[in-house]
């Protein structure tokens, strides 16, 4: 069984993408505001001062050239806490690729242009955002089987254990137009291993391509997540929005 304990907690590795950029990188001098123009999903991390998981994030993002401004909303965990709000601001980039965003009332984050979007730094928090392009943001427009995986820590005692998953998530329709969840997912808490076990669920997108999600492992307790679809389709962002809960990853296609 996959008990509650069990937890994502991601901890974005910005060196995922080191590799879709390097054949990029050779031309890395004809960037500007428009290098950053449509909507990205943007999922970042936050550590406290010992290094521990503080907060997870899942952003999107619309860039707007003309203006040089972004807006989107955030949906985030700050220490077990869920709070969504609105997320504006300015940026701009360089023709070398790097920029800087300010968001309003916040202290600026320095950015990096990738072939799929960008990678961003601020003080202790990291992360990456996907171009959305244009999916198909509806429950039929996602169907597919997706890779899950994450790590991380559950705040539900003082020892916050790490934990790690991964899993495959089979999304369908059924004939009433409702998303269903099937699949598999493995989990490791603290060291102990938990093998590939069934989860049941469901889900819903909307046309603005955000949505939630239900996860049920077997024997276990439900998980909510909040959605972001982007890469025309093909991956998500997720959030956990249960308390006591720093949880955020990535289902790739």
């Amino acid at each position: 069984m996959i008990s509650k304990t069990i937890r994502i907690a991601p901890m974005i590795v910005l060196a995922i993408f080191a590799l879709s950029c390097a054949a990029w990188a050779a031309d890395w001098t004809n960037c500007s505001n428009a290098s950053l123009s449509g909507t990205y999903g943007f999922l970042h991390d936050e550590t406290d001062g010992n290094g521990a998981p503080f907060t997870a994030a899942v952003t999107q993002l619309t860039f707007d050239p003309a203006t040089a401004r972004f807006t989107g909303q955030t949906t985030a965990s700050h220490d077990g806490v869920i709070v969504t709000q609105p997320a504006t601001g300015t940026y701009s980039v360089a023709s070398n690729c790097t920029g800087t965003g300010v968001p309003a009332g916040g202290a600026p984050f320095s950015l990096v242009v990738t072939s799929t979007g960008f990678v961003a730094l601020h003080i202790f928090a990291e992360g990456f955002a996907i171009s959305q392009g244009f999916p198909n943001c509806t429950n039929a427009g996602v169907q597919g089987s997706f890779g899950f995986e994450a790590t991380g820590a559950f705040l539900a005692d003082s020892s916050s254990p790490a934990v790690a998953f991964i899993g495959q998530l089979k999304l369908t329709v059924n004939p009433s137009g409702e998303g269903v969840i099937g699949g598999h997912l493995a989990a490791s808490e603290d060291g102990t291993f938990v093998a590939l076990e069934p989860v049941f669920g469901s889900y819903t997108i909307g046309a603005d391509c955000t949505g939630t999600a239900t996860i049920l492992p077997k024997g276990g307790t439900e998980m909510h997540f909040n959605l972001t679809v982007v890469n025309w389709g093909k991956e998500m962002l997720v959030v956990e929005t249960d308390a006591n809960t720093i949880v955020s990853g990535t289902m790739q296609r």
